[in-house]
């Protein structure tokens, strides 16, 4: 992806629709693996965290 990266840079303006989206592919692609590596070294969650997490995820009630 980085070399196709590189070879869509050189000849591309920077406002390119594809060069962005493919720009934005491998920047979520390294925070996601900064997030995973960080995250593997947490100690395992207690069921209360867990339900502390699990609580945050569900839609607003209205």
């Amino acid at each position: 992806m980085r070399a196709r990266l590189a070879a869509m840079a050189a000849p591309r303006d920077t406002d390119d629709p594809e060069l962005a989206a493919l720009r934005a592919v491998l920047r979520n692609e390294a925070l996601m693996a900064h997030v995973t590596a960080n995250v593997e070294q947490w100690p395992p969650l207690t069921e209360e965290q867990r339900d502390t997490i699990a609580s945050l995820w569900l839609p607003p009630t209205r």
